[in-house]
């Protein structure tokens, strides 16, 4: 009795040690790292705000961006575990917790399982991964082709472009034909044969089983035969409208910022953005700013409002990511 005590006193002092860290993470990030407060007045001692209804419109899709992937999470465990939709958002916001202060975000399967009451930890920790994997995939797809949209963009001499860019314009302007048609398909090839092995999941395990060391780890790695093409589609459709929310946030964010950029090159530049930061390892302690310059990159091909581009790139992290997690730090904190 004295020994589950002392374990309860000692959970209860981990929830609060997290509850902090994630407190002054946030701090950090906002005030230290993206010194968003210097940033705004900048940007208002230059620019003007747009209309304060694309900032709702941005804040209600992020109820849809999270309860689709609640939805996408809840279909994927229910095939081990019974869980309701609000018990897989509750998850899903605690992953999202624990994400923002790990680094490449793999908190987000920790926060996730430590609310399954039956399936194994480590199992679902793979069922989340198999989530994951649709998400990035559609990152990937789009991206890629958004990246060499963006080739043919500036290869087109009639175009205007921001003059803060002139070493990316530069390097895609004078790109051979390997770099400009070769390197592109190759990788749309890559993704489209990691998307038809994860459809086929099930023909892929039967493969693998017969190597050893899959054999040793089959009562944790079988979740990966669970899934038949069928389900794993509905998932990565699910994936997809998810993405497309992400994208209208973001083109809402921008016209809130007032940066002016043809919509073409904007959904260009934010889907090429995304696909970078999905695929480029960050670390919480190594971290240059990623988030931002890679905004910066692409958006600076055709504008020179940097306080807004960053200031989008930013508020995007706030309502999609920091205000979530704050929802996530009293669902950890209520876990039993």
């Amino acid at each position: 009795m004295l020994q589950t005590h002392q374990y309860q006193k000692l959970i209860k002092a981990a929830k609060f040690a997290l509850l902090l860290v994630t407190s002054l993470f946030i701090i950090y990030k906002l005030v230290y790292r993206y010194k968003i407060n210097k940033l705004f007045q900048q940007f208002s001692a230059g620019e003007q705000l747009n209309s304060y209804l694309f900032l709702m419109a941005a804040l209600i899709l992020v109820l849809l961006n999270w309860g689709l992937e609640s939805v996408k999470w809840q279909r994927l465990i229910n095939k081990y575990e019974p869980l309701t939709l609000s018990g897989s958002f509750k998850a899903v916001l605690s992953g999202v917790c624990l994400s923002i202060i790990t680094p490449n975000q793999i908190g987000d399967f920790a926060g996730r399982v430590i609310h399954l009451q039956i399936l194994n930890k480590i199992k679902g920790s793979l069922v989340t991964v198999i989530g994951h994997t649709a998400q990035v995939l559609i990152t990937c797809f789009f991206g890629l082709f958004a990246l060499w949209n963006l080739v043919f963009i500036v290869q087109n001499k009639g175009i205007k472009f921001s003059e803060n860019n002139d070493w990316s314009i530069h390097l895609i302007e004078t790109a051979n034909p390997f770099y400009t048609y070769f390197i592109p398909i190759l990788f749309i090839v890559l993704v489209v044969l990691s998307t038809w092995i994860y459809l086929n999941m099930q023909t892929v395990y039967v493969y693998f089983k017969k190597f050893t060391w899959v054999m040793k780890l089959e009562k944790y790695v079988q979740v990966f035969e669970a899934y038949s093409p069928r389900e794993l589609f509905v998932i990565l459709g699910i994936s997809l409208v998810r993405y497309l929310v992400f994208l209208m946030q973001y083109y809402l964010l921008l016209v809130f910022f007032n940066v002016q950029i043809e919509p073409l090159n904007a959904v260009c530049c934010i889907i090429a953005t995304f696909c970078v930061q999905s695929v480029v390892p960050s670390f919480f302690l190594l971290e240059i700013g990623l988030r931002g310059a890679s905004a910066l990159w692409f958006f600076g091909m055709f504008s020179s409002q940097t306080p807004g581009i960053l200031m989008a790139a930013y508020s995007l992290w706030i309502i999609n990511m920091m205000l979530p997690a704050l929802l996530g730090m009293w669902f950890i904190y209520k876990v039993k």
